[in-house]
Parts: structure tokens; sequence; C-alpha cells
């Protein structure tokens, strides 16, 4: 008998202990997040299908890729030569594609994928943001990327922002309080699971970390987001992505943006979802300098801002010493010279290799516990100079 209470007692302060703990979860990152992460887990590549969203459309006009069949590109991995197909089926890929000079020379994908489904591109989505800021500078929408943060985001004047320039935000270099961690207390996490992701946006604050040593920041692209958000409406940011890039790319198949809530805010740095062969066209958008069917997509130069290094070597982390990452532009990566890299969470690359004209886009499931940016890097050197 006293046993029996014993136990009683004790599941109920366990219960309570739990009860508070999410009592204390709830408060910190709010009920809605908490409860969408108790019913659908962690992210996965799947998740557009989860959660509220704008659905792109294939373009009005679709521009089917030219295609030239070429030997099957081979890569080095532990010091093992092997056909890149394999790898790809190894190592949890669920797509392929390699152009050049305008046509596929490769493509590949897991026989459980097709090809016409779009999957999550995690932050490959930032950079696909940073040429929707181009677009709208080019439009007017936007003055200058030397406009103060503020001048859209008024809110944030007696947050730090004052002296935080759109250009800032771009190069991840406002200094803000946002931790990209999982701590399930934390900010990052509320990011990807609020309903009220303007309220988070504009509860950021920036400090003495301003114009500091490279930190990996999703919420400065977050307050690129709003920016757009505000400058659009009534248009959405999906809206503005179909009729100023989907639809003169000549998009092939639809996709789809996670917002917030229903109507809401898009979460503008991990949440579109495209095909891989629609995800190359704006590969493609680059080597041509932001120029499709002769109509410039984004200003003059935009481009040549992107990929210039925002910081200079001592203020890139050591960490990052050994990378074939080597620096970084306007929500773009930097692979050497001449290569630049958009990349997402388990294993979503856009990777442009300017000096030999050739796209490499890969996307999967997981990283598959390979680095691939000097794999996709040795993909793009196989592609013969001067072929198709």
């Amino acid at each position: 008998m006293r046993r029996g209470r014993a136990l009683g007692i004790a599941a109920l302060s366990t219960g309570a202990v739990v009860l508070a703990a999410l009592g204390a979860w709830a408060i910190a990152i709010g009920p809605d997040a908490v409860g969408r992460i108790l019913t659908h887990g962690t992210t996965t590549v799947w998740d557009h299908l989860e959660y509220p969203g704008r659905t792109t459309q294939p373009a009005p006009t679709p521009r089917p890729w030219p295609s030239t069949a070429g030997d099957e590109p081979t890569v080095t991995l532990d010091g093992s030569v092997q056909p890149v197909d394999e790898l790809l089926a190894a190592h949890d890929a669920l797509a392929l594609v390699v152009v050049h000079d305008g046509s596929v020379v490769h493509e590949w994908s897991s026989p459980d994928h097709d090809p016409g489904t779009p999957s999550m591109l995690f932050s490959v989505s930032k950079s696909v943001t940073s040429l929707l800021v181009g677009a709208a500078v080019q439009d007017g929408l936007i003055g200058s990327v030397d406009d103060p943060v503020t001048r859209y985001l008024p809110e944030l004047a007696t947050r730090g922002f004052d002296t935080v320039t759109v250009e800032d935000a771009l190069r991840m270099d406002t200094g803000s309080s946002y931790v990209e961690d999982d701590n399930p207390f934390g900010v990052h996490v509320e990011f990807n699971y609020t309903s009220d992701l303007e309220s988070a946006i504009l509860a950021l604050s920036a400090g003495d970390q301003h114009r500091g040593e490279f930190t990996y920041r999703s919420g400065d692209n977050a307050v690129l987001g709003l920016i757009l958000h505000r400058v659009l409406a009534p248009e959405s940011i999906t809206e503005y992505l179909q009729r100023r890039f989907l639809d003169p790319l000549g998009a092939g198949s639809s996709g789809r943006w996670s917002t917030d809530r229903d109507g809401g805010l898009e979460r503008t740095w991990c949440c579109l979802a495209l095909t891989a062969r629609d995800l190359a066209r704006f590969g493609e958008l680059v080597l041509d300098d932001g120029v499709v069917d002769g109509t410039r997509l984004v200003p003059e130069g935009w481009l040549a801002d992107s990929f210039s290094p925002a910081y200079p070597p001592e203020r890139w982390p050591t960490s990052l010493a050994d990378s074939p990452l080597t620096g970084y532009g306007y929500q773009w990566w930097l692979a050497g010279d001449d290569a630049v890299v958009a990349l997402g969470k388990d294993g979503q690359y856009l990777y442009v290799d300017r000096s030999r004209d050739v796209v490499v886009v890969r996307t999967g499931t997981s990283q598959g516990g390979i680095g691939w940016v000097d794999l996709l890097a040795e993909i793009a050197t196989t592609v013969p100079l001067g072929a198709p």
C-alpha cells in the first residue's frame, strides 16, 4: 500500500516537472512553436508539405533544358575514384543536375524521387532572397543597400539597429542577438517554428559585434525578408519570386515557400522548395550576370557586389581556415576566386563555377556523412572546357 502511494507521488512529481518544463519552453519560444515541434518533430526536406505556405507555378512558357549527354563524372573520395551516381545513391542524395554552357550534361535522381517533385532547399533560400533584394533595388522599392534597416523597420531603431544597413544584413554583419544553434529554448528554434515571425524579428537587438568577426546568423536574412514583405505589399514575396524570376527563367515545375501561418510571412532564410532543375536556373542566371533574353533581372553590378568578399582575413573565423568556403558575400558563400555556393542543411547545394561556365546542383535528405563542396568542384572540372 505504501509502495503504491510512493509510486503515485513519484509519478505526480514527474508529471509536475514535465509540465513545468513545457511551460518554460512555451514561454521561451511560444506555445504555437512548441506545439509544432511536438507534432512534426525536427525539420526535414519535406516540411513544405506540413506547414502553411504559398505555392509557385511552372512558368507560363516553361523552358525545357537542352540536354547533351556526356560521360558520367567521377569523383575521388578517401583515395578511391568513384562514379558520381554510385556516390549519390550511397549518400542520401535526391538529385544531381550538371549544366554546362546552358545544357544539362549529366543528371541523376534517386529511384524513389520524382525529379519533378520539389524539396526544401533550406539555407539555399538565403541566396534566392539576396536576388530578390537586388530586384527590389532595381524596381525602386528599396532605395539602396546603404539605407539603414530602420528606414523600412522603424521598430528596430530602439534596438541597436540605427547604424545597421541593408548591406550589413546581406553580409550577415549586423551583430544581432540571433544565435544559430539547436537550443530548444533559443531564438533559432523559435524562428523556425513560430506562427508570429514578424514579432520575433522585431524583438532582435544589435550590439557590439556589429562589423566584428563573421558569425553566421539566419536572423539577418529574416530581417531582409521582413523588409521585402513590407516594401512589396500587397504582393507577397512568393508572388514576387514568381513574377521576377521563376516566370522569366522558365521554371518547369511547381514549388512552395513556407510561411509562419496562413497568409503570413515567408521564412526566407530556410524554407523555399524547388526542384533541382529549377534551382539550376538560378545558377545559370549567375553565369549570365543576371540577364535573361536581354532583360536584366537584377541591377548591373549586383552579382559582382554579391560575390565580393565581405570579410578581410582578420575578420574571417579561424574555424573556417581549412574550409573550401573562403568567404561570404551577399548571402552567398565564396569558394576560391571563381566559384560561388548556395548551401543548405542536409546537403542542399547550388555550386556555380564561373570560370568553367558550369552549374552543379545536389539535393538530398541528409549530408550523407561527407563534404560536398570539394566533390562538386571536382564534378565541375570533369566537364571539358568548350563542351558540349
